[in-house]
């Protein structure tokens, strides 16, 4: 479910709390080397050290023909 994209809602509580990390380095997170703009928005990811975690999507990403 890593490739489904975080409601912006869920992005911006990411950022609030990447951006001020530690480990934040010019956007790049120095635990797991991912860019923190991209990881932030995919539902699937959740933070190296545990400050944020995956969404849930359920059904409501789904979409069915």
């Amino acid at each position: 479910m890593g490739n489904f994209l975080a409601s912006d809602h869920v992005v911006e509580e990411r950022r609030a709390h990447c951006d001020p990390c530690e480990h934040n380095k010019i956007g790049i997170c120095k635990r797991c080397g991912c860019v923190i703009q991209a990881k932030t928005r995919l539902a699937g990811q959740r933070c190296p050290i545990g400050l944020w975690g995956r969404e849930e999507l359920g059904l409501r990403s789904l979409k069915f023909r």
